[in-house]
């Protein structure tokens, strides 16, 4: 590249004209690179089995917005940080507010809109009765494996299946008048805590992004 600069009005264009090559390619790298570790990011928490909707959660941005800079930043970050930071740790995670059990929802339990099972008082709200606890010496439940365990459920009796849609519903009073077959379903499996095993490597991440960054202002300069 040649220039030719006769006075220092063109002295101050070529530099100010290079600042703003320069801004252009940094800012493009770190684009790049913030897109490249987000998708870095949910690649690994999708191969750890923890699902796209967690995955989603992770979000990237350059700063200054909508500029370019020679000091431009890329920001990636999570909105589920607690739950991420927990795979990355490994933790044990218990009850809060001193409760003896952890509710775990079973296939049974309805579903939000979002895709994420109801509560305990979210079931009992949409049955219009309470869910019933059941301990692992109550008769049925009284397995080796559940009491070694501590487990216990939370279930709900008289209880029909919907054949157009397969979920669960209330009996109505004619059926139990009839006497209709109902069943007691399970709805939450409650265990004192739960130890979740580290499956997410947050350096290694970290790692590929700092040795891709060389490369791609190389890419952006050409």
């Amino acid at each position: 590249m040649r220039h030719s600069v006769s006075g220092s009005s063109d002295l101050d264009g070529l530099v100010k004209g290079t600042e703003d090559d320069i801004a252009r390619f940094v800012t493009g790298a770190i684009a790049e690179g913030a897109e490249a570790l987000k998708a870095d990011w949910r690649d690994q928490i999708e191969a750890a089995k923890l699902g796209p909707r967690l995955a989603r959660t992770i979000r990237s941005r350059v700063y200054p917005s909508g500029q370019t800079s020679v000091d431009a930043a890329g920001l990636v970050w999570t909105k589920a940080p607690r739950i991420l930071d927990s795979y990355a740790r490994g933790a044990t995670i218990v009850a809060r507010n001193g409760g003896r059990f952890l509710a775990i929802p079973t296939q049974d339990v309805p579903r939000k809109r979002q895709g994420n099972a109801l509560t305990p008082a979210e079931v009992e709200a949409r049955f219009g009765r309470p869910l019933q606890f059941i301990s692992p010496s109550d008769r049925g439940f009284s397995t080796p494996s559940i009491r070694r365990n501590g487990v216990a459920f939370l279930v709900l009796k008289g209880l029909r299946i919907r054949k157009a849609t397969g979920r669960w519903r209330n009996a109505s009073a004619s059926e139990i008048k009839r006497r209709k077959e109902m069943s007691a379903v399970v709805m939450f499996i409650l265990v004192p805590r739960v130890r979740v095993s580290k499956r997410l490597d947050l350096n290694a991440l970290a790692l590929a992004a700092e040795a891709r960054h060389p490369g791609l202002l190389s890419k952006n300069w050409r």
